[in-house]
């Protein structure tokens, strides 16, 4: 049995802790907020007449085992001050309540703190971001995570109004050297889609237009193509809009018609930004205090074999994942901690902690 200590209490962070639990090794989960779940508590279901694979229902059921388990002390309202020690004897040392405790003999530990979103920064403020029809990604997921709230109110989004159109920009925040972000994000494509589904199911007549860059077909996205998009009532415009202006009461996008060489307006009711993955502020101390590079955007890649070091990296932190591949990512950490902890074992003689 290894003891390790996990930091960042989110979708990376709480499959990492559970895998290792189930297999019999002792835990800490150690999150800086007052409850686990990280950006994911932000987030809604999307599921309309039928599930349309966001996956946060399986975030859920690992969150809830993740408080529940004996196996993994969980801590929250921890900030991670220190690290001494070595792979096998590392010590954390953690400020919770404004007193200091340590975490002592530590196998390993895990990073999985995640990442900022685009309106997390302050860079992150488009001009027109007074106009209360311009609204970020999150303040519609904030939306969708209540609408169970709101019964069969006409409303059901509290958007203030129906609106008749919609119009979603793809890529804020990233694919931009201005933004320090030329990198993809990864997510915004599918999360747009099925915000649109979920917008179309409660509002039929809605028209819904999505300008994107180029289109990321992973995930769920592997299994569809622009012709069920277009059965779906969604169009898209392969382009980044020039200008967002209001008239009258709506908004004008102004953006060129790449397959007609022309300008071109579309108005709308609601524009969505959706909004890039950025770095944790936390990353550049996170590099110094466990001996990590930052790569040219500010996630963390590690200098020698996490094997060697026992400090591994699971999930954003590391850069741009949907919610999938995070889960993905965190069992596959889970599992390399696991054989790393067998072939300890085997080559100190089957000597270790019990």
């Amino acid at each position: 049995m290894s003891k390790i200590a996990v930091i960042g209490g989110g979708i990376a962070g709480t499959t990492v802790a559970v895998e290792l639990a189930r297999a019999g090794n002792e835990v800490t989960l150690i999150e800086k907020a007052d409850t686990l779940g990280g950006n994911i508590l932000d987030y809604g279901c999307k599921a309309v007449d039928k599930c349309i694979k966001c996956n946060l229902c399986l975030v859920d059921e690992t969150v809830l085992e993740a408080q529940n388990s004996e196996a993994i002390e969980v801590i929250v309202q921890g900030q991670v001050r220190d690290l001494t020690g070595a792979p096998g004897s590392y010590c954390l040392t953690l400020e919770t309540g404004g007193h200091l405790q340590e975490i002592t003999d530590l196998d390993s530990i895990v990073l999985a703190t995640g990442f900022l979103r685009w309106s997390d920064l302050e860079t992150g403020t488009p001009e027109f971001s007074s106009d209360n029809r311009v609204i970020w990604a999150s303040q519609l997921e904030e939306s969708m995570k209540n609408r169970m709230d709101h019964g069969e109110s006409a409303d059901i989004l509290q958007l203030g109004y129906n609106p008749r159109s919609v119009a979603f920009i793809q890529c804020n925040g990233s694919r931009s050297i201005q933004e320090k972000a030329r990198y993809c994000s990864k997510i915004c494509c599918g999360y747009s889609y099925r915000m649109a589904r979920v917008l179309k199911h409660f509002y039929p007549d809605l028209e819904v237009t999505i300008f994107f860059i180029d289109f990321q077909e992973a995930g769920y996205f592997l299994d569809i193509n622009f012709d069920e998009l277009d059965q779906a009532g969604i169009k898209y415009i392969n382009c980044k809009p020039i200008d967002v202006s209001a008239v009258d009461d709506r908004l004008r996008i102004l953006y060129e018609n790449q397959q007609e060489g022309q300008m071109e307006d579309l108005e709308a009711d609601l524009l969505v930004l959706s909004e890039g993955l950025h770095p944790n502020e936390d990353n550049e101390r996170w590099s110094m205090l466990f001996n990590l590079q930052q790569d040219r955007y500010g996630f963390l890649y590690p200098l020698l074999p996490e094997e060697e070091t026992g400090i591994f990296l699971a999930g954003s932190i590391k850069g741009p994942r949907d919610i999938a591949s995070t889960i993905s990512d965190g069992k596959r950490v889970a599992y390399r901690l696991l054989r790393a902890g067998k072939k300890q074992l085997c080559e100190s003689g089957g000597q270790g902690h019990v």
